[in-house]
């Protein structure tokens, strides 16, 4: 594989959920409705949550993201044998009012400092992102925001990518995609993108195909190559 510097890259594209916002909080809200059952809810929804968006892809079948998110949930709870709908209440919002992961907000600014874009590329609905962009205020930092919406598809299709191509205008060596999903970094390096997996959560390498990647371990450890 090629080796890319980050500071050659003039566009700096980033996945949304799990790369710069975080999901997969189980707070005491959750846990005084569940009980010991909260991990096991939310892992079941977080995985049926992908895999419905890849079936809707092969089935052409497509939907928002915020009803795969909806549907995912109500499987995760009739798996687990919950019907309480303060579980909706509790959950669904963290897609629409999220916290900043970690770092993000400080590679922003440094990014911004050096002229670089920086966008965002996500299977999220163009609500759900502006509403994660205006909860964790960094909507001056953000020059684009892309929506599987526009086209109908779900990542990691390669058409999703070539979208946010058309939009940027620019050549694809003078851009960098970055997330948190190595499903989502497969995709995008085998379409052509130089990519950065952010493995914040310590993940084991999936065996898939790669093209250029580089992995850190955190958005803190990439603001260390500038």
């Amino acid at each position: 594989m090629d080796v890319f510097n980050l500071k050659d890259k003039e566009v700096f594209v980033f996945d949304a959920f799990g790369t710069l916002f975080r999901t997969a909080l189980i707070g005491s809200a959750l846990k005084d409705i569940v009980g010991d059952a909260s991990e096991f809810l939310v892992e079941i929804w977080r995985r049926k949550q992908l895999e419905y968006s890849w079936l809707r892809n092969q089935m052409g079948e497509y939907v928002p993201f915020n009803k795969i998110t909806k549907d995912a949930l109500e499987y995760a709870m009739n798996k687990v044998g919950l019907n309480d709908p303060k579980i909706f209440e509790t959950l669904l919002p963290i897609y629409d009012f999220p916290e900043l992961i970690e770092g993000s907000k400080d590679l922003f600014l440094i990014l911004k400092s050096k002229n670089k874009r920086v966008c965002i590329l996500s299977n999220g609905t163009i609500q759900m992102l502006e509403n994660g962009v205006a909860k964790t205020e960094i909507g001056e930092l953000i020059d684009q925001i892309f929506s599987v919406d526009e086209i109908g598809i779900y990542k990691p299709n390669p058409q999703v990518y070539q979208m946010a191509l058309d939009r940027l205008n620019v050549e694809i060596e003078k851009v960098v995609f970055f997330s948190s999903n190595q499903w989502d970094v497969s995709g995008a390096s085998i379409f052509g993108l130089d990519c950065v997996w952010v493995n914040q959560y310590g993940e084991t390498k999936e065996v898939l195909p790669f093209g250029n990647v580089l992995e850190v371990s955190s958005l803190k450890e990439v603001n260390l190559s500038f």
